[in-house]
């Protein structure tokens, strides 16, 4: 499903504002894993409209995602990778900024109960669907 990728691969973009990942073009190929048989996590609950913002801010994080996946590719060294990187990092940490309602730990944390929590994936597959419609 294109929208379950999408999501995971705003997770992975987002996950580097926490650590030192290694941007790749693997990102363009997946995004939010399906649940897995973790330890049992305290599921969180989010509003609609945080959900909505989540959205906003998804969306807008995987077009930074798109432009630096391209530059990263085209990067003829590994210091020009980092670069890219450390760029795209920042740009996604803004868009999500930029998003009213919503924060990159807020983002982070509906990115993480979305991996395990089959029923919010389905829900922000659907919303996602939905604000990508509006947008074009």
């Amino acid at each position: 499903m294109i929208l379950r990728t999408r999501l995971r691969t705003a997770a992975t973009a987002i996950a580097f504002t926490a650590s030192a990942t290694v941007f790749s073009p693997a990102m363009a190929q997946d995004a939010v894993p399906s649940p897995s048989p973790a330890p049992q996590a305290q599921t969180q609950s989010f509003d609609d409209q945080k959900l909505q913002a989540f959205t906003v801010a998804f969306l807008a994080v995987s077009d930074v995602k798109e432009q630096y996946t391209k530059r990263f590719q085209g990067a003829s060294s590994d210091n020009d990778k980092q670069q890219v990187q450390a760029e795209a990092t920042q740009q996604m940490e803004q868009a999500v900024e930029k998003t009213d309602g919503i924060s990159v730990d807020e983002y982070n944390q509906i990115i993480q109960s979305a991996q395990t929590d089959e029923a919010l994936a389905q829900k922000l597959n659907g919303m996602i669907g939905e604000t990508a419609k509006a947008r074009n």
